[in-house]
């Protein structure tokens, strides 16, 4: 299960806080919520410090999020570097 709260927002951000898992079952939920928000013409922040697994399509969901308005805050290790593996840098 992944848990998105919206957590913080003002007229350029928006912060979600994730918790749980980023599988394949969820992966276009959050692909929804960031590309709302990136239609708005915001920023999207991500604070994944209780994400505690990510699958290959999660992985995909993040990786084709425009980097310039998409930021990763707090991400564990393990998120961190599947990302890099998989070309997030």
């Amino acid at each position: 299960m992944l848990r998105i709260t919206k957590v913080r927002e003002d007229g350029t951000a928006v912060v979600l806080k994730l918790e749980g898992k980023i599988t394949a079952q969820w992966a276009s939920l959050l692909d929804g919520e960031c590309r709302t928000i990136l239609r708005q013409k915001k920023t999207v922040h991500l604070d994944c410090a209780k994400v505690d697994f990510m699958d290959e399509q999660g992985m995909e969901v993040l990786k084709n999020l425009p980097r310039k308005n998409v930021t990763l805050i707090g991400a564990p290790e393990h998120v961190t570097e599947l990302l890099q593996i998989g070309g997030w840098s």
